[in-house]
């Protein structure tokens, strides 16, 4: 009996120590990161894309905030994706081009990003940057991404970070960007690998851009990512180039959004795991390494969740080495939340909705079986989150 219970906390328990390892090197790492000092490039020339299906409650801010910003030579260009509020017209008093997608045009943000690529061919620009229309950046965040480029890299991604909300969905929201927008892109620019773009705040080389589609229902921008690695390209971060986006405002909205992300990472994981291992054994490239580790393992909160059902076999079992070494995963990831915290200097609401850390993690894993579901249904589309 004890040797089952042992074979079955170690089954049980092993994805989520393998992401504490992972993320316990990489919020190590994220602590010595470096900011990019090289100057600017002259004639540096962004085009600005901004996806935006039914966006007016928003959309306003992110071009005010864009206005203040930008230099004289960049591009705004709006692609308003089968609105049908007030979304372009808002955008065309900004002084922003705008690109329309008709009711019977593919829907998506995919196909909205590409949509605005291809009509960009025929203008000038060196550089594209997109943001959603719910983000809003600090100043100097277009010097920030063009130090990045000018430093060599092809496409950079800024920091991004929850804005701060009103409900606790919102405080869950925003701790979670903590991980995903600044510790843990921190730490994998400071060890070389797999830095994700994150769909907006991320700057691509013209050539890049134009080379590559943006495609699948659901995380095309981890899609494209994947891409890019695949062909050697490796994306960098940018911390100082930072912007803020709305979360969900209620738990049903932040599920739909976390059934999205979900399903596009197990989709990304059947497409490209294969390929990335392969790479990884053929080159020795860290960054693939890193990607297919990412894939192959279970999200945040899944691993706690692995961690502690393993952590109570060793206890029934007795196994107390076991025990020592899951509980040690389970101390990493807390650290690793709280280093992600500290780093996007959390303020006390967002602390405190840590004590719902029991229920997060029971949600998370209904959310999981959702976005399996959808997997499995090979669903197409998924819509964006409802704006208050």
């Amino acid at each position: 009996m004890t040797t089952a219970l042992t074979v079955l906390a170690a089954a049980i328990g092993a994805p989520g120590l393998a992401v504490a390892v992972q993320l316990g090197l990489v919020a190590a790492a994220s602590l010595f990161y470096r900011e990019p000092t090289t100057e600017p490039r002259r004639g540096m020339r962004f085009l600005v894309l901004i996806p935006a299906h039914n966006e007016e409650r928003v959309i306003e801010r992110c071009l005010d905030a864009i206005t203040a910003d930008r230099r004289p030579s960049d591009l705004v260009l709006v692609v308003a994706d089968r609105c049908t509020d007030a979304t372009a017209d808002i955008a065309r008093s900004f002084g922003a081009r705008v690109l329309e997608r008709g009711p019977g045009e593919e829907p998506g943000r995919a196909a909205a990003r590409q949509a605005g690529l291809e009509h960009a061919r025929s203008l000038e620009w060196n550089a594209v940057v997109m943001l959603d229309a719910d983000s809003v950046i600090s100043p100097g965040f277009f010097l920030a991404c063009d130090r990045a480029l000018a430093a060599g890299a092809d496409a950079v991604q800024a920091r991004s970070e929850g804005k701060k909300g009103r409900t606790l969905a919102a405080e869950a929201s925003l701790a979670a960007f903590t991980l995903q927008g600044v510790t843990l892109p921190r730490g994998r620019d400071r060890l070389g690998t797999f830095v994700r773009l994150r769909g907006t705040g991320m700057a691509i080389r013209r050539h890049v851009a134009l080379a590559h589609r943006f495609r699948a229902p659901a995380s095309e921008d981890l899609f494209f990512t994947l891409d890019l690695l695949i062909d050697g390209i490796r994306c960098r971060h940018v911390d100082v180039a930072r912007l803020h986006s709305e979360g969900a405002s209620s738990w049903d909205d932040f599920g739909g959004q976390k059934v999205r992300y979900e399903a596009g990472r197990m989709a990304a994981a059947r497409a490209y795991l294969p390929r990335l291992v392969r790479r990884t054994l053929r080159h020795g490239d860290l960054a693939c390494a890193d990607a297919a580790w990412f894939l192959a393992t279970p999200p945040f909160a899944l691993a706690a969740l692995s961690l502690i059902a393993g952590l109570a076999l060793t206890f029934l079992a007795q196994v107390w080495v076991a025990a020592a070494l899951l509980g040690g995963g389970l101390l990493v990831l807390a650290a690793v939340l709280v280093t992600g915290l500290i780093q996007a200097e959390a303020g006390a609401r967002t602390w405190l909705a840590l004590l719902v850390a029991p229920w997060y993690l029971a949600w998370k894993a209904v959310v999981q079986l959702r976005a399996v579901a959808s997997v499995f249904r090979s669903d197409d589309y998924y819509p964006p989150t409802a704006r208050a």
